[in-house]
């Protein structure tokens, strides 16, 4: 059975809450594709959700903000 999108947007917020992470790494977490996470973080920055925390051309590193926080206990609840 598939995913809806925001089942999907959920489980990869919630795999940047915690740490700093790979975009590797939260596709591993949230079991989404690495593109498909790729494209949902593009969406997030654009929110505020979430921030760039440092980026090279071999790895770009992702940390979730106050916002992103504030909208994923919204989700949960």
């Amino acid at each position: 059975m598939k995913r809806t999108y925001d089942k999907i947007r959920q489980s990869i917020l919630s795999a940047i809450a915690g740490k700093q992470k790979t975009i590797n790494e939260i596709a591993k977490i949230s079991k989404v594709n690495w593109k498909t996470v790729q494209r949902h973080l593009t969406y997030f920055k654009g929110m505020g959700f979430i921030e760039e925390v440092f980026s090279s051309p071999y790895v770009r590193i992702f940390e979730i903000t106050e916002k992103g926080e504030e909208e994923l206990k919204k989700w949960k609840s």
